[in-house]
């Protein structure tokens, strides 16, 4: 351009005629705006190709961050109800999933709940929210993937309504796997720590004292470990372990006898230990090292024997008090036994130190030593858990008293299982501590079959109340409209009126009886449903064969010539285990309110197997779903967009009812005017194709 300026200059300032400077005028305004335009090209190129990079490269980020962090994202068309998934390079694939389709990505009943939440984001209830789902389910074997999901708004209309919805899907499988093995052993060691039956107590690589055990606890009768921990106590302190190199020694074992009020004179009875007297302690203390041989701390095992060593001193003492009470005891025990008998009770004693459970209903004839685990075994499997739990207490004498009813795996003579009740008190020692558990079993199968009885009894009373009360509630206002018609044709008969209305008031009776019956027979199936007094029955079926008959009795009750009716079949047989009863009665109910409401075009219905699931679909070309009236579709007497109901109400409820009762799902898709489709997902267990 800087050689075309003077150029032009000298062209518009020579003594030429007048229409040859207007001509090299236009021509240098010609030439000078074709180079700007090239140059403004060669700009927008440059700047364009430099836009595409950066959108590249954000990709390659993105696709990056998404890879590293096992991150998966799709957004969801509140529109069109269809999933998208974002691709390994960060764009989002052409293909659209619907809701069924989009469920083989999870575990079915995590993405009911994720559908949930989606629906209460659409709706405004909620912003954004987090779920832990699982992945679909696996074969034997193989670790079920777990995610963490998080969905929010992406994009809204003008109105501030969401359209778009985005989820990310973070693979948390192994993060999860790590935390269980961690909080696992935690709590093993934990539960080995605090539930050992003898004392225990760790000790850092100085020999301060970090943590003990209840048991521990209770032996010296501390009510403030953590006090003791705090006070920052040395091994040397209340145990014989004075002036030894741990570095250099392995496992130490010895038997002190402590005088607490000795130690405490020392300063060395520690913080928070009430116990008084003297005690006899038998120790062991095992080094803890690493792979180089460093001490890491030292874990102290211990008991306290001062029970054993005095009760020696005092056997000869009480073998002689024992003479003397020994025919005392022998008239004593023969009313004992007399009494067991009549009472059909028997003697029962739980020693914790040895986990033995002693029966007897003769105290002059051997008792019944029951391991834990052999006492266990006697209970029925329902109760097995509360029996652990009371062993268990009783393990850690914790508990005041035994007041328990248990179910075992023994029989009556009618052959029920007997019931025992088990009443018992701890027995303490000199000192106040729980040495075992004294009590007595009583059979009480008698009372438990009573009680159970009423209680049948009861429930069933119970069910009926809640039938009748459903069945009033659902009849006192729907029922009254064509009731009301009827009775009021039936009056214009006894007024003046002219002969030819008669048959006008005898159809419009018909109409409003055959509404009433519909409506009493739909209201008394529902309230069986709403009482669960409709149980499925699963049994094998050829699904395959029956599915076409359903089809067919469900729209022959409203043919229309007008309207194509097709059913797609794609298998010969198959065999799966489902109640065929109440499955067919679903499909008749959906092609009967399909070509109900389908004036022309089609019916179609078809279905496929997959993944452990039968899923039913149902479209039609009618009339459609207004948008607001979608949502209340299985409301107990809904209207339609024009206010008016469809049919007795309570078809799409009872359809609702029974699907859930299979434990399957159900979901509508519909416009206005152009048709409905209608999903049904059943699961079941295929037998062969």
């Amino acid at each position: 351009m800087t050689d075309i300026l003077p150029f032009a200059s000298l062209v518009l300032n020579a003594s030429l005629p007048s229409f040859t400077t207007m001509l090299w005028t236009a021509l240098i305004i010609v030439l000078v705006s074709t180079l700007a335009l090239a140059l403004y090209d060669r700009l927008y190129r440059k700047m364009e190709k430099r836009e595409m990079g950066f959108v590249h490269a954000a990709n390659n980020r993105l696709s990056l961050i998404l890879k590293v962090d096992n991150t998966r994202v799709w957004t969801y068309d509140v529109a069109t109800r269809r999933y998208q998934r974002m691709n390994e390079d960060g764009a989002f694939d052409s293909t659209e999933f619907t809701p069924i389709d989009f469920s083989r990505f999870f575990d079915r009943d995590d993405f009911e709940e994720l559908r949930n939440e989606i629906f209460a984001i659409r709706d405004g209830k909620k912003e954004s929210v987090t779920l832990q789902m699982r992945g679909p389910t696996t074969a034997a074997g193989i670790k079920q993937q777990r995610f963490e999901v998080k969905v929010s708004v992406q994009h809204r209309d003008e109105d501030g309504n969401p359209t778009t919805i985005i989820g990310s899907q973070r693979d948390i499988t192994d993060e999860k796997q790590q935390r269980e093995r961690e909080r696992e052993e935690l709590i093993n060691y934990q539960t080995v720590f605090n539930s050992s039956l003898v004392d225990m107590a760790y000790y850092d690589e100085d020999g301060i004292l970090t943590d003990i055990n209840e048991r521990s606890a209770a032996s010296f009768r501390i009510k403030d470990k953590q006090a003791l921990i705090d006070s920052g106590q040395h091994i040397s302190e209340m145990t014989g372990f004075v002036d030894i190199n741990f570095n250099t020694v392995n496992t130490i074992h010895c038997t002190t006898m402590m005088d607490m009020e000795q130690l405490e004179e020392e300063g060395r009875k520690g913080e928070g230990v009430e116990l008084e007297g003297k005690m006899y302690y038998e120790t062991m203390l095992y080094p803890v090292r690493d792979e180089q041989g460093e001490l890491l701390g030292m874990f102290m095992e211990g008991r306290d024997i001062t029970e054993m060593v005095e009760t020696f001193r005092l056997q000869e003492q009480s073998m002689k008090e024992l003479m003397e009470t020994t025919m005392q005891v022998k008239d004593y025990i023969e009313n004992i036994n007399l009494a067991l008998q009549m009472a059909e009770c028997r003697i029962m004693n739980y020693l914790p130190d040895s986990h033995t459970l002693q029966i007897t209903s003769d105290l002059n004839k051997p008792q019944h030593n029951l391991s834990q685990i052999r006492a266990i075994d006697c209970i029925d499997e329902s109760q097995r858990k509360t029996a652990r739990r009371l062993l268990h207490q009783m393990d850690h004498r914790r508990l005041k008293n035994v007041d328990a009813r248990l179910k075992t795996i023994f029989q009556e003579q009618d052959g029920q299982n007997t019931w025992l009740y088990f009443n018992g008190i701890p027995m303490h020692d000199e000192g106040g501590h729980i040495t075992h558990y004294f009590g007595l079993s009583r059979n009480d199968t008698k009372l438990v079959q009573t009680e159970m009885k009423l209680r049948s009894e009861t429930l069933k009373a119970l069910e009926a109340e809640k039938l009748k009360n459903t069945f009033l509630l659902n009849m006192s206002y729907e029922i009254r409209t064509p009731l009301t018609s009827v009775l009021g044709f039936a009056e214009l008969f006894e007024k003046q009126h002219d002969e030819k209305d008669e048959q006008v008031f005898v159809n419009e009776i018909k109409m409003n009886s055959n509404t009433l019956l519909a409506l009493v027979n739909d209201i008394l199936y529902l309230s069986r449903i709403d009482a669960h007094m409709i149980e499925p029955k699963v049994a094998p079926a050829d699904f395959a064969s029956s599915f076409v008959a359903h089809c067919h009795i469900g729209w022959s009750s409203n043919t229309k010539p007008e309207i194509k009716t097709i059913v797609e079949n794609p298998y010969e047989h198959l065999e799966v285990i489902i109640d065929e009863e109440l499955l067919g009665k679903v499909i008749e109910m959906l092609t009967g309110n399909a070509i109900y409401y389908t004036n022309e075009g089609m019916v179609r219905a078809k279905y496929e197997y997959r993944l452990g699931a039968l899923n039913i679909t149902i479209e039609d070309t009618g009339i459609g779903i207004a948008p607001d009236v979608l949502p209340h579709i299985f409301e107990r007497f809904n209207r339609d967009q024009n206010e008016k109901q469809c049919g007795t109400g309570l078809v799409l409820p009872i359809i609702k009812g029974l699907v859930e009762l299979m434990g399957g799902t159900i979901d509508f898709m519909s416009e206005l005017g152009k048709g409905t489709t209608v999903w049904v997902s059943i699961p079941c267990e295929l037998v062969k194709k």
